[in-house]
């Protein structure tokens, strides 16, 4: 059982040294993937640059660990010159560039200038939230007539995601099944948007950022999970599982946290409430996914791989004819007990000092 933050600061603290590798970066954990919403391929930078970001949370809040966030920094910034560098790690580090001393700050959004060139409606939701909010907060660091520049048309596209009618967000990157997103990609959003309301520049984004959070209030379970995946066009969930246990502890206080300080309409302290009790049993299989004594975190409960036509099947015609998914019996379910560097540096970011 956990729901402390000191339980939280714990297990991130203890794991992540298990899984820094000797160049300095962190393991990188695939995605798990979900039918028709698989997304970019996991990377070294990305937890990297994760866990930097939940480092320098922890240093902000004097948590003593065995890191040196100097260290990892200097091997963040040098990675970034390379081909396979996208939108998502930029934003990332330029988010933990301007919560270290900002010295970087010009030199990553030239990089995103020249990687993303004007094609921001080609970001998947997750890497276009990343750059929103990393731009945010450089914004208030340096000011600059590029950053300046480059978050206008980060922040008109990522509010032109928002769908009309159900106010979560859409994600043309995953065009198959229209607006089917991770529920990742939307508290991502939120989180983004939460930054540009609390920015100087940001009133207007107040009544989308009270959209989202309301749309994703809505789509809480009775036992306190989000479905994995959202069908971001009907307003409803796509599909039950993967449900993982970051979004869960982390995203969610996250984003709900922030929306709460802001003064956001919501039961927001109620959801978090709600959704740590999944983690601590609540769930389909009874199972404690924060392990407090063990300092270690399971990954989420999946499905079990089925042949795919019958699984699609089963979802599709229960969402169609009864509007509506039901939870699938026990034995179809799995525990996942991996553990990701970039799971653990949301921990951080979440729970560090709070």
């Amino acid at each position: 059982m956990a729901g402390n933050s000191g339980a939280f600061e714990r297990i991130a603290l203890t794991r992540l040294p298990e899984l820094q590798l000797a160049n300095g970066l962190f393991r990188a954990t695939p995605r798990i993937e979900a039918p028709g919403v698989a997304g970019p391929e996991a990377s070294t930078l990305r937890a990297g640059s994760i866990v930097l970001l939940g480092l320098l949370r922890a240093d902000e809040v004097g948590l003593i660990h065995p890191f040196s966030t100097g260290a990892l920094r200097t091997r963040v910034l040098g990675d970034l010159g390379t081909d396979s560098v996208g939108p998502g790690e930029l934003g990332l580090t330029l988010w933990a560039e301007s919560r270290a001393d900002g010295g970087a700050i010009g030199e990553i959004t030239g990089l995103i200038t020249e990687t993303v060139a004007d094609r921001f409606d080609r970001i998947p939701l997750e890497q276009l939230s990343w750059l929103v909010s990393g731009l945010t907060a450089s914004s208030e660091r340096s000011g600059g007539e590029q950053t300046t520049v480059l978050l206008d048309r980060a922040e008109a596209e990522l509010l032109a995601r928002m769908a009309a009618g159900t106010g979560l967000m859409h994600d043309p990157y995953h065009r198959i099944g229209g607006g089917l997103t991770p529920v990742a990609g939307q508290f991502h959003s939120l989180i983004a948007l939460d930054q540009l309301v609390r920015s100087e520049r940001g009133e207007n984004d107040r009544e989308p950022a009270q959209r989202l959070a309301t749309a994703l209030l809505d789509l809480q379970r009775e036992d306190g999970s989000w479905p994995g995946i959202v069908d971001s066009l009907r307003g409803e969930a796509a599909a039950l599982y993967p449900i993982l246990t970051v979004t869960q502890v982390a995203l969610a206080p996250i984003a709900f946290g922030s929306a709460q300080r802001l003064g956001l309409e919501g039961d927001f302290a109620g959801a978090i409430s709600r959704s740590i009790g999944w983690v601590n049993g609540g769930n389909r299989l009874g199972f404690d996914l924060v392990h407090e004594r063990e300092a270690r975190l399971d990954r989420g409960i999946l499905l079990r791989r089925e042949p795919g036509a019958v699984s699609r099947g089963f979802s599709t015609a229960a969402r169609r004819l009864r509007g509506r998914l039901d939870d699938p019996e026990p034995e179809r379910l799995i525990l996942d007990p991996d553990v990701s560097s970039e799971d653990l540096g949301w921990l951080l970011e979440a729970w560090a000092g709070r």
